[in-house]
């Protein structure tokens, strides 16, 4: 149990990480960051990232099994496939760095008088 909860705190702190750089993302855009709709577009990131932490502890028995000196170091593990896994499905699958970097762009674009280029 205490393995879960290991990886959930690093599945939050990378999001809690990931809402900062956003947050500051949306200031330079003269934008407000909704924190209702930051859930509506990531969520299907952080239920990946929770799976991810669920499949490690379903596997992890076969895993210490082949190398049993992995056992010294599970909590920090769940840490770890927590925020990584936060990290990487929010660089894939993250839909809020995208819309707020169209929006600057367009902004960038206005400013400076360039037509549609896409």
């Amino acid at each position: 149990m205490i393995n879960m909860l290991a990886g959930l705190m690093g599945i939050i702190f990378a999001t809690l990480a990931q809402m900062r750089t956003l947050k500051k993302d949306f200031e330079v855009a003269n934008q407000t960051f909704v924190f209702k709709k930051f859930l509506e577009k990531e969520w299907i990131g952080i239920a990946s990232n929770v799976c991810t932490v669920i499949i490690l502890a379903i596997v992890l028995p076969e895993i210490i099994q082949y190398k049993p000196g992995v056992e010294n170091w599970v909590r920090g593990l769940f840490v770890v496939t927590g925020a990584i896994g936060s990290w990487a499905f929010s660089l894939f699958l993250g839909g809020t760095k995208k819309y707020i970097r169209k929006v600057v762009d367009e902004k960038t674009n206005k400013a400076d008088n360039v037509e549609n280029i896409n």
